[in-house]
């Protein structure tokens, strides 16, 4: 009976997300785990599980543990980047660029994270900003143009922002900002709080040893697709040797 409710859950979120967030087609992951579930269920009470061989229901098990115990361990070091307040006073904050709507404002996410990085920088007079985000696929313009207009529409002199406008991704973020910097300065990365972990790994591994982490919000809703996919993100950086 539990997996039959979490099996439906999961593909009811899934379904949920491929209405709202498409993009990838990570929302398949959620209906396939649903349908396993689902199909566990199944075969336990109509004696298919018990008609397997012993070494084949191992298998399924030991998979399953191993997975759960995988994903269980990286959410964890996820949610450890999550809660990270960075101290005050640094020299420069470093936004990552997140995905632009069709009108060329931010997206929810990318608020977010602009949100956050104004906050500080109000409580922060002397520190300086780098926005990074290069023009994706779809987008009218640059990440960094979008998230400068934000800014100063929001209050914060322009002459405190730097742009770098041709990062493609996490890792092209850091790289280009990295040489946008002065030798020495103290950094603080802002991004939502799902993807701090991976990005100030990434930053260690790309000239920033030492910087600190802003963790903006985001939306609950969306939180356990934007986690998953972190989870598979963190596994595909590692095996690439970005982290």
């Amino acid at each position: 009976m539990v997996l039959t409710v979490l099996g439906a859950a999961s593909a009811a979120y899934g379904l949920l997300m491929a209405v709202l967030y498409p993009a990838g087609g990570f929302f398949l992951v959620w209906v396939a785990l649903g349908a396993a579930l689902v199909a566990v269920t199944w075969a336990r009470r109509t004696g298919a599980w018990d008609r397997l061989a012993r070494w084949a229901r191992r298998l399924v098990v030991g998979t399953g543990i191993a997975v759960l115990v995988a994903v269980g361990g990286l959410c964890a070091l996820v949610a450890t980047a999550a809660v990270m307040v960075p101290p005050p006073g640094l020299d420069c904050l470093v936004v990552l660029g997140a995905g632009l709507r069709p009108d060329g404002a931010p997206s929810e996410a990318l608020a977010y994270r602009l949100d956050a990085a104004l906050e500080y920088l109000e409580d922060n007079p002397q520190t300086r900003c780098v926005v990074s985000g290069g023009q994706g696929s779809g987008e009218v313009r640059a990440e960094a143009d979008a998230m400068a207009d934000y800014l100063t529409g929001r209050g914060l002199d322009g002459g405190r922002l730097t742009l770098e406008d041709r990062s493609e991704d996490t890792a092209e973020n850091v790289r280009n900002s990295v040489v946008l910097l002065a030798p020495g300065e103290t950094v603080g990365i802002v991004t939502n709080d799902f993807h701090l972990y991976r990005a100030l790994r990434i930053a260690a591994r790309n000239g920033l040893p030492d910087a600190a982490g802003l963790a903006a919000p985001s939306n609950p809703l969306y939180l356990p697709q934007s986690v998953l996919r972190e989870c598979a993100a963190i596994v595909k950086d590692v095996l690439a040797g970005n982290m």
